[in-house]
């Protein structure tokens, strides 16, 4: 008796099990984010990707939903060509990307034991707590299709501006009569119908650990995406997505034509965070991690000269620590003990005043304002029904007053609103906002042009 003839590449169960059930793997996944995690995975190369993307010509004859539709079914028809453990990797790669209902549709085709066991990543043990303040919902929340709607741009596609609509309620917000000014301290332009300003919106909302899923996050994109068209902005909007991509998609937008052309820049970066040795971090879906200070520094004039003298508005809502802010008692408290010691200031050993000259260079860092949700240590708070306390007042706010107010008082009356939230164990939140060369005043004029 000859021995059964051996199989290469993809087991022949398996290709025939995708191509059985691709209907229901279309319809049970998000494209973008098992694209780009089929590419982390190793399963595809970037430039497999693009070619599976590319139909052939075919897309011109094709609307948008019909070409993301096959660009989909593509997507897993190629991992049936590559190789015999592609298999288990796009398992894998479903399970990043909590689409169980996916994975457990592939492991259903084998006898057991047949292939290396799965931990399920909702039944993993894992050590590490997310300091955002999220729901208590069951891991059976977290099961099924991870499609969404209403889908935000794919970082692994084409830079073009967020134009779906949005859910949800919509806030009024109150348009200028005119273009305000400050003959103080001079005033931003913002004049623009066109170019009014360009945002730039990350919504980080899964990761590894499907229990630190930042729920209720959705509707922080929502209101953001709203209030900016309402004030005239071009709108990038994402979703998950891992350190790599972001900083990719950071350098597109930054150097687009859409930012060259921009009176304004304002970027929103939502995920988790945490302060590690008195340095900010962000975490990406994929877990990665990267100093904050690495993205601040993309802003330098020498990085990012389409921004120089532009103002740049940097919004970052995430944790900066693990601790709960729960305030001091009023009227309880020792005057003799200081809540904390200044440092005697050194000497300096060099004066650095100059004279006074015509200069030809421009500050490495200036025109910013970065902003954030807490003071370094702190958690921030995010209701898993009705979004983040920081970013929905922030709407509120801008709503209300973005019309005949500048961008600082903006922050100031936001951090005030956020000051007055509890949780119900007294936890707080006191926002916070670096003004790094940002010298003139911002109105963002909604409604109003004069170009």
């Amino acid at each position: 008796m000859q021995p059964p003839e051996r199989e290469i590449g993809m087991l022949k169960k398996h290709r025939e099990h995708i191509r059985k059930n691709l209907d229901l793997l279309v319809k049970s996944t998000n494209y973008g984010l098992l694209a780009a995690e089929c590419v982390h995975q190793g399963i595809l190369s970037v430039q497999m990707l693009r070619n599976a993307e590319d139909l052939n010509g075919k897309r011109f004859n094709m609307d948008e939903e019909d070409v993301r539709l096959e660009q989909h079914r593509r997507l897993f028809l190629k991992i049936t060509q590559r190789g015999p453990t592609a298999y288990n990797l796009l398992i894998t790669a479903l399970r990043k990307v909590n689409c169980l209902d996916a994975a457990k549709l592939l492991e259903s085709v084998d006898e057991s034991g047949s292939r290396p066991p799965f931990i399920s990543l909702n039944e993993r043990n894992t050590r590490r707590k997310s300091a955002d303040i999220v729901d208590t919902r069951t891991p059976e929340a977290y099961e099924g299709a991870c499609a969404s709607k209403k889908p935000l741009n794919d970082p692994l596609g084409p830079l073009t501006p967020y134009l779906a609509p949005v859910e949800g309620p919509h806030r009024d917000v109150k348009k200028s009569d005119k273009i305000y000014t400050d003959d103080v301290v001079g005033t931003y332009k913002m004049r623009s119908r066109l170019n009014r300003g360009v945002l730039l919106m990350v919504n980080i909302m899964d990761f590894p650990d499907p229990k630190r899923k930042r729920n209720g996050a959705e509707v922080d994109s929502n209101s953001l995406i709203h209030l900016f068209r309402e004030l005239g902005f071009t709108i990038f909007a994402y979703g998950n997505m891992n350190q790599h991509q972001f900083f990719d998609i950071l350098r597109q937008v930054t150097s687009s034509s859409y930012v060259q052309n921009t009176e304004c820049f304002v970027m929103v970066l939502m995920t988790h965070g945490n302060r590690v040795q008195e340095i900010d971090k962000v975490e990406f879906c994929d877990g990665s991690v990267v100093d904050m200070q690495k993205i601040k520094n993309h802003f330098q004039a020498n990085i990012s000269p389409l921004l120089v003298h532009k103002p740049k508005v940097l919004i970052f809502p995430f944790c900066r620590g693990d601790h709960h802010d729960l305030g001091q008692p009023k009227g309880q408290y020792d005057p003799m003990e200081p809540l904390y010691t200044l440092q005697q200031e050194e000497e300096p050993e060099v004066e650095t005043e100059g004279m006074s000259s015509a200069y030809t260079n421009v500050p490495t860092l200036a025109d910013t304002l970065v902003c954030y949700a807490n003071t370094p240590g702190y958690v921030t708070h995010r209701d898993p029904e009705t979004g983040s306390w920081y970013i929905q007042k922030f709407c509120d706010v801008m709503a209300e007053h973005a019309h005949n107010t500048n961008v600082e008082d903006i922050l100031k009356k936001t951090h005030a609103s956020v000051g007055n939230m509890r949780t119900k164990k007294g936890s707080m939140q006191t926002g916070a906002f670096d003004n790094l060369g940002f010298n003139k005043k911002l109105f963002f004029n909604p409604g109003f042009y004069s170009e």
